[in-house]
């Protein structure tokens, strides 16, 4: 493998955007009040990005936890989220397990 190969593969450091993060205090804290208030097309684009920008962690090697565990949404909160994500993305639950047992992920 060559060097350049091995230095791609090391997570990178990054420093968070103070105000980024502020403004993502800020949106939690309201929806944590009232989740009507988001509408669906805002919804979507904050899906897809936050899913992308865990993508590209997780392609770093670094496995955030994706939920916080001082305000986690109920189990069937996540569940009905996984099914309308995989739904949204033409992927079934049997792609999902040969991709956790090709990846090693589990």
């Amino acid at each position: 493998m060559l060097s350049s190969e091995t230095a791609s593969k090391e997570p990178r450091t990054h420093q968070p955007d103070t105000a980024l993060e502020a403004l993502a205090q800020e949106l939690v804290a309201k929806l944590q009040i009232d989740p009507a208030r988001i509408s669906d097309e805002a919804m979507r684009g904050l899906f897809s990005t936050l899913i992308q920008a865990y993508g590209a962690k997780f392609d770093e090697g670094r496995r955030p936890l994706p939920i916080d565990p001082d305000f986690p949404p109920t189990a069937t909160n996540v569940l009905v989220t996984v099914s309308a994500l995989m739904k949204a993305s033409n992927l079934e639950i049997f792609e999902l397990g040969m991709w956790q047992s090709w990846s090693g992920t589990r």
